[in-house]
């Protein structure tokens, strides 16, 4: 199966569908992902808020080369908004996107995307449902964090995620501790006067972004697999006297499902990100086909035992 799926990605071709047709990989979907149709996502997000949790759902949209594509992503995104509205989750769910899913320049970033991004935002807001935007591999990241800082400044429901291995971002975490910032530890590509190039380096700028949010007066969101990270949050959120719901953790659906429920029964808002779409496993990997040597790692979380 492993070398299957790095076969695949030589090829470009879809790991979603590949997974989707073995047996094991047909038991597994259902595990980490809202499905491929958006009337089975809101059921899964229904039963994650009946267990106790928040979601994040992102439609895994394909990369659109077209103005008329990406208007149809942001139509879908719009629908999306609406169903939470209706059928009551907006409280317990958020919508997260990519900037570059709206842009209508094939992957890159454009300024159509911001436009889009906008509108949505302005939807949203008149829905009551917030949306999360995330940095994904084609990030213009001073761009976007410019563009976030504005609209956030004129009090839109959203937030922004940054990314901890990036120099910058201790600083763009004290600017906007106000805010909600859901911080990661980032897959962002950075020559090392942007970035950090180890791993250890990224830890240590994890907690130091981590103790800026906690401090502030914003609701981070702090997405992390790493249990030491996570014994690390919740120490400084116990220094800084932050009430469990004050902040919250998320994780990937079937990740450290352990972590997740030991975190709820204690009290803290604990949010699962849920992809869902035709094209769930390109956005659910993300980033990971720039490391070739994280991919197999990566399919092999998708597999029992």
């Amino acid at each position: 199966m492993i070398r299957e799926a790095l076969s695949a990605v030589a090829r470009n071709e879809s790991l979603g569908t590949l997974i989707g047709r073995t047996p094991i990989g047909r038991a597994v979907v259902g595990r980490v992902v809202g499905g491929d149709s958006l009337d089975e996502a809101l059921a899964v997000a229904a039963g994650l808020g009946d267990d106790g949790f928040w979601v994040s759902l992102e439609r895994a949209a394909p990369t659109v080369d077209s103005p008329e594509a990406a208007e149809a992503v942001l139509a879908e995104l719009r629908a999306l908004i609406d169903r939470l509205a209706a059928e009551g989750l907006a409280e317990t769910c958020e919508v997260a996107v990519l900037p570059e899913s709206l842009s209508a320049s094939g992957g890159a970033l454009g300024d159509d995307a911001f436009v889009r991004l906008d509108a949505l935002c302005d939807h949203a807001a008149s829905a009551g449902v917030q949306v999360m935007v995330g940095m994904g591999p084609a990030v213009d990241v001073e761009r976007t964090v410019a563009w976030a800082a504005a609209m956030l400044e004129r009090g839109a429901v959203a937030g922004l995620t940054l990314q901890a291995g990036l120099r910058r971002t201790e600083g763009d975490c004290a600017r906007l501790a106000g805010h909600r910032i859901r911080l990661v530890k980032g897959g962002h590509r950075a020559g090392p006067e942007l970035g950090y190039s180890q791993p250890l380096e990224v830890d240590k700028a994890y907690v130091r972004c981590a103790r800026t949010l906690l401090k502030g007066s914003g609701e981070p969101s702090f997405a992390t697999h790493d249990p030491r990270l996570i014994e690390v949050i919740e120490g400084l959120a116990a220094r800084y006297e932050r009430p469990p719901r004050s902040f919250e953790f998320a994780f990937y659906m079937g990740r450290l499902e352990g972590a997740q429920e030991r975190l709820a029964a204690s009290g803290h808002r604990v949010r699962v990100y849920v992809p869902y779409g035709p094209d769930w496993f390109a956005r659910l990997v993300g980033g990971l086909a720039e490391q070739p040597s994280t991919i197999a790692a990566a399919v092999r979380s998708l597999l029992p035992g």
